[in-house]
């Protein structure tokens, strides 16, 4: 359980948000998700570390490495036109990875597709190898994103956490990510609702997956 400092930056919402999806995982035949919706600018985002250096990574070479993400996994974000990032340091080590994209993208946490405007990437997955989460392998991901996103001339990258992951929520407000919108997601047996979502409720072994427009923060948030 989140400690009380944890519970106040939180707010009612996430600790909440965080009660019930404790008792939707006992309970089993439900399932219950709250997610915040994201975007960082890229002028929010780090610069690269001095001797790191990030690059796309092909999907024979990421197989030889060992990652959270098994190979079915990472077949199926190669699939929908994702790019692996893969960052090395001054010693030429691996020490992490994250995924980027533009086209629409389907998660397997929820049963939903994501569509990001124009101007947006998604991103998702990053991940940092266990040897080296004490050094700077988060900026240098976060500033190659940065690199690949002025390539293509994109100036937001958007993605969703879930709203009690205290940690990425303030490593994304350091960057001064703003918050677009939030999604809530019921299961109960194959079923799933979704308020936010085009159709609402779906049957996931057998419908397509619900779309979820994401949009850019408004001039209001954009000056905050």
């Amino acid at each position: 359980m989140p400690d009380y400092t944890a519970l106040k930056l939180l707010g009612i919402a996430g600790v909440l948000s965080y009660g019930v999806a404790r008792l939707a995982t006992k309970a089993g035949v439900v399932g219950y998700n709250r997610y915040t919706l994201v975007a960082v600018p890229i002028a929010g985002m780090p610069k690269m570390p001095r001797g790191y250096r990030v690059e796309p990574i092909a999907p024979e070479k990421l197989a030889t490495l060992e990652i959270d993400a098994n190979s079915e996994e990472q077949a199926r974000r190669f699939d929908q036109g994702l790019t692996c990032l893969a960052a090395y340091n001054a010693r030429d080590e691996f020490v992490g990875i994250t995924w980027v994209g533009t086209a629409p993208f389907e998660e397997t946490m929820v049963h939903l597709r994501f569509e990001v405007p124009d101007m947006a990437i998604w991103d998702t997955g990053l991940w940092i190898h266990p040897d080296h989460r004490l050094g700077r392998a988060f900026a240098a991901l976060w500033a190659g994103t940065a690199e690949w996103m002025a390539a293509r001339g994109r100036k937001w990258s958007m993605s969703w956490i879930a709203d009690y992951n205290l940690p990425s929520l303030l490593s994304h407000r350091r960057m001064q990510s703003a918050t677009v919108g939030h999604i809530t997601t019921v299961r109960f047996f194959r079923w799933q609702y979704m308020a936010q979502g085009v159709p609402k409720i779906v049957r996931i072994d057998r419908d397509a997956p619900p779309i979820m427009r994401m949009n850019l923060p408004s001039p209001a948030l954009e000056n905050a």
